[in-house]
């Protein structure tokens, strides 16, 4: 089967509602504040825990688990080796994990283009595809375990991602077998797709930001191209912001600011189709925070997202839309995002 191209089968309605909010302006509203739910995974309960996640990604899409099971450790540790990494010469960075977009894998400086702003994202990020080709030439020799610290933090990801997927499927996909979405990720087989981004916002004067073009984000407002991704935020660190998805006529921009212990969660535009609709992706973006008062720089800003996509030989079946291999709907858009 030839890949498709991004305007054809893959991701055709997403990559259009994005390009939509360039025009209408619903990309650039200003956000208010409501609450983004949180839901506790400790609870023993699980019809309740279950309950509480259906409740949240119909509502907002967007929540945040605590009593998730990553260590602390963990997650601070991988946020020190992504500021290890991040911290050198962008040539450096360049050459020890260079760019594949069809693998989805390497480091990239400001080469994401959103369809809904027709700009760069004003950031840099290093992608993690667990394929087993996907990563040869681009494990960074800096810091020196890298790659095992990053394996090993996929892992705890993955494990908390197939949780979620397995609490939501029984409403999101009633037609299937349980377990058949979580067992459709697997990590560092020949088909695994699931990424873990390290994303880095640096920090610029207020000249620099006021010689950016009029309509830059850190990153423009988009929907996530997974089943679910899981957001690591740094306390302190601000800038995301979600919206209910336009095609559920609510345009209402709230902060998804960081938890002590918590973890964001969000519906992607995979688990959308393979739901049939029932759970829809949600948008989100990242603002450009006012420079500091007393240094009149804008703050840095870190943050490690899993995405859990489904092997690129699964089939995503549904009854509204034609069958898709989830690698050819994610190479679709990556197509969107990265080729002009």
């Amino acid at each position: 089967m030839s890949p498709p191209d991004a305007d054809t089968s893959a991701g055709l309605s997403e990559v259009d509602l994005e390009r939509s909010l360039k025009a209408s302006g619903v990309g650039d509203k200003a956000a208010s504040s409501y609450a983004v739910p949180i839901v506790d995974l400790s609870n023993p309960d699980e019809t309740a825990v279950a309950d509480a996640l259906w409740d949240a990604a119909t509502t907002v899409g967007f929540f945040t688990v605590v009593g998730h099971g990553i260590d602390e450790e963990s997650i601070d540790a991988q946020f020190e080796a992504s500021r290890e990494f991040f911290e050198q010469d962008l040539a450096v960075k360049e050459a020890a994990s260079p760019f594949e977009s069809a693998l989805n894998s390497g480091f990239e400086h400001m080469k994401q283009v959103r369809p809904s702003t027709g700009l760069p994202d004003v950031k840099e990020s290093l992608q993690v595809t667990a394929r087993a080709d996907a990563m040869s030439g681009r494990w960074p020799p800096k810091p020196a375990d890298f790659e095992a610290r990053t394996r090993a933090f996929m892992t705890k990801s993955h494990a908390l991602a197939a949780r979620i997927l397995t609490l939501l499927e029984p409403r999101a996909c009633p037609g299937q077998a349980r377990g058949t979405l979580a067992d459709a990720h697997t990590l560092w087989g020949p088909d695994g797709q699931c990424t873990l981004r390290h994303l880095h916002y640096p920090p610029m004067s207020a000249e620099r930001v006021a010689a950016l073009p009029p309509g830059s984000w850190r990153a423009g407002a988009h929907t996530d191209w997974c089943c679910v991704t899981l957001l690591f935020q740094r306390t302190g660190e601000f800038g995301l912001e979600c919206a209910a998805n336009p095609r559920t006529n609510s345009t209402e921009w709230a902060p998804v600011d960081p938890v002590p212990g918590g973890v964001a969660v969000n519906v992607g535009d995979m688990l959308s189709r393979w739901s049939d609709g029932r759970l829809l992706s949600n948008l989100h973006r990242v603002r450009m925070p006012a420079p500091n008062p007393g240094t009149g720089e804008v703050p840095v800003r870190y943050s490690l997202a899993f995405f859990m996509q489904a092997d690129k030989s699964a089939m995503i079946q549904c009854a509204e839309q034609p069958p898709i291999t989830a690698g050819d709907y994610i190479l679709g858009r990556i197509r969107s995002n990265f080729e002009k």
